[in-house]
């Protein structure tokens, strides 16, 4: 619609052009500490291996009966059986599930006639992250990824599969 001839626009209303940004200018990383790649990613050792969505372990973890014995609170159990799950899921690379919860509670003799030698392991992990890895650690690394028959066979022949736990820090 063209303007009235009576109406006299002022400069503010005139149309204008509008800024436009320029390209963005290429990125390189420079500073100590920068990633150049999934590659240079740290992995391993003590930065651990991580797995894809770990905490899907405790709500499996949570969501199991797991039988108590005397001295074990529920949280620590959790913590201890998401924690070994994470462990075991995260060397095949992908996220916990069912059968990892099964092995975690083997190693830790959850429901067998003698699971009170695990309540040193248990006690206190539900609030001290140093602890669970510990715990993580003194794991039998083969029982660790071991399915869970052959895992039960050695627990059933009386097999500890993890280290006596170190004095408390």
């Amino acid at each position: 619609m063209g303007q009235q001839p009576n109406i006299r626009i002022g400069i503010a209303d005139l149309p204008r052009s509008t800024a436009k940004p320029g390209a963005a200018g290429r990125w390189a990383p420079d500073r100590p500490g920068d990633l150049l790649g999934p590659e240079s990613v740290p992995w391993g050792g003590a930065f651990g291996t991580p797995g894809p969505d770990t905490g899907y372990a405790l709500k499996i973890a949570e969501g199991r009966n797991l039988p108590l014995v005397e001295g074990e609170t529920r949280a620590d159990l959790v913590a201890a059986v998401a924690a070994l799950m994470a462990a075991r899921a995260s060397h095949y690379g992908r996220a916990p599930m069912v059968a990892d919860a099964e092995v975690a509670e083997a190693l830790l003799g959850v429901g067998t006639p003698d699971a009170s030698w695990g309540v040193a392991w248990i006690r206190g992990l539900a609030h001290d992250r140093h602890a669970l890895h510990d715990l993580v650690g003194a794991v039998d690394a083969d029982a660790l990824v071991a399915p869970l028959e052959a895992v039960q066979r050695r627990v059933a022949a009386g097999e500890r599969l993890m280290a006596e736990r170190p004095l408390a820090r």
